[in-house]
């Protein structure tokens, strides 16, 4: 009967023994589905408007040494004595000479006139009539001043003035062996000439000076993507907006203006970039408030697959430890996804969670949520206000209540790191290193720049990756040195 007794109380034991086994080997499976993955709630990219302001100076003598080129020989010649009894032939006899002072253009024109008179005598009806031409020439100096403005057609707008001195060959007229000094009587002619003469040179330079040409030839250009490094696949891309200029100004010899280009300025290290070009020039705005300054929107860019490697380098085998050890939770694996404006966090962990003598195993994977922001000083992106998706929550207040605390969600928040600093200054090497060293944008003009600092912008999440937008400000000047 003992021995009965005895056999009972061995299998009561090992039937209380299993169990409490079982009791402590309990596992609790976190089953949750991953947040919508789209980021189509998310604000959209925005590219910030930059004003580049290119200050332009060229000398004088380069203007003046493309009139030269261009005004040479006859510049005027009405061989016809019809009508008004005059023929006159224009023509330059030497180069012509330019100073800038203030808003004005002085010109020194040397010409050489020749000029022929006819005069028709009847004196009567039955007379002979005594049809008689003289002709004279002579050298004059034409002194002009020229106000400059630009239309917003992009058309150079002079109002010319001007006066003259005789030259070394004065007017005379030539009787036998009498030479009659004509000089003073032309002079009164030739003042009134003066206004024609003045309109004409108005016309030659506003001929010569097809700034239009220039401005479509660089709005083009400006708009296709220079490549900043090869090795880096490294693309500066501007998508200009508007055009203003500053009213043109001189002073010793030298031209001085504005050009401002409202544009979308960015720098991607991600291959070049597809553009649509935009050909036509919107009007001209003139604009005397121009600055000397640039903006360059410099992007960070990081995939979600190489943040998910980057996650999980720093957060894929730790283990964390709460209430001295009574409760631990195992990050196996993690990966990165944008959902609407947050950046979704996915961890597949497995833990263990002791309570008396019972211990309950934690399976499955939980998704953390928060929003991306910069960090400039560690110039990296990080993530703040990070809570579980509302399912993973519902889930851990069901199966693991301790987990839901905040203590895991602060580890995390602290773990998430992913620096775009190498990035941006790789950007802003290549773009400093540009502007240093392939100053030269073609044969005519010296472009030089510096970059003077980084101003954090936002946090942009797409599709495919996070980005990072950091406004780089400096200054941009452009030499022209051949028109």
């Amino acid at each position: 009967m003992r021995f009965i007794i005895h056999c009972y109380t061995f299998l009561f034991s090992l039937v209380t023994s299993a169990l409490l086994i079982s009791g402590c080997q309990q596992t609790a499976t976190i089953k949750t589905t991953a947040p919508d993955q789209k980021v189509t709630a998310a604000p959209a990219f925005e590219r910030k408007l930059s004003t580049i302001t290119v200050p332009i100076s060229f000398q004088a003598t380069t203007l003046e040494t493309k009139l030269n080129q261009e005004l040479s020989g006859i510049l005027y010649k009405d061989d016809n004595l019809e009508g008004d009894n005059m023929a006159i032939t224009v023509s330059k006899m030497g180069n012509l000479g330019m100073r800038a002072e203030q808003n004005k253009i002085y010109f020194t024109l040397p010409l050489h006139i020749f000029a022929k008179g006819r005069w028709k005598w009847e004196a009567c009806k039955i007379c002979p009539v005594i049809d008689k031409t003289e002709s004279t020439e002579f050298d004059v100096v034409v002194k002009t001043e020229s106000l400059l403005s630009f239309t917003e057609d992009y058309k150079v707008k002079t109002v010319t003035t001007g006066d003259f001195d005789w030259g070394a060959t004065k007017p005379t007229l030539t009787i036998g062996p009498l030479k009659i000094g004509l000089a003073r009587f032309i002079e009164p002619a030739m003042q009134n000439q003066m206004a024609r003469l003045s309109g004409m040179l108005d016309q030659e330079i506003q001929n010569r000076l097809n700034i239009r040409q220039y401005v479509q030839q660089a709005w083009l250009k400006l708009q296709e993507p220079i490549q900043l490094d090869k090795t880096y696949n490294a693309w500066l891309t501007v998508t200009p907006q508007d055009i203003r200029i500053s009213p043109l100004q001189a002073a010793n010899g030298e031209m001085n203006m504005r050009i401002g280009f409202n544009s979308f300025i960015e720098t991607v290290t991600n291959g070049k970039p597809q553009v649509k070009v935009n050909p036509n020039l919107p009007k001209l705005i003139t604009d005397n408030r121009l600055a000397d300054n640039v903006q360059i929107g410099l992007i960070g860019e990081v995939p979600y697959p190489h943040a998910t490697k980057l996650i999980q380098e720093q957060v894929a085998g730790k283990t964390f430890t709460f209430e001295n050890g009574k409760q631990q939770i195992t990050i196996n694996n993690a990966e990165i996804s944008g959902s609407g404006d947050k950046l979704v966090v996915m961890l597949d962990v497995n833990g263990k969670a002791k309570t008396g003598l019972f211990t309950k195993k934690i399976v499955g994977k939980v998704f953390l949520k928060g929003i991306p922001y910069y960090d400039a000083a560690t110039a990296s992106i990080r993530i703040r206000d990070v809570d579980y998706d509302l399912q993973t929550k519902d889930q851990l207040l069901k199966t693991a209540s301790w987990l839901a605390k905040g203590r895991f969600i602060r580890n995390i928040q602290d773990q998430i790191n992913f620096p775009v600093k190498t990035q941006l200054e790789q950007a802003r090497t290549l773009l400093q290193n540009s502007l240093d060293q392939s100053a030269r944008v073609n044969d005519a003009i010296l472009l030089k720049g510096n970059i003077r600092s980084f101003t954090p912008d936002n946090i942009y999440l797409t599709p495919t990756s996070i980005k990072a937008v950091v406004n780089a400000e400096g200054n941009l000047t452009v030499q022209i040195v051949k028109l």
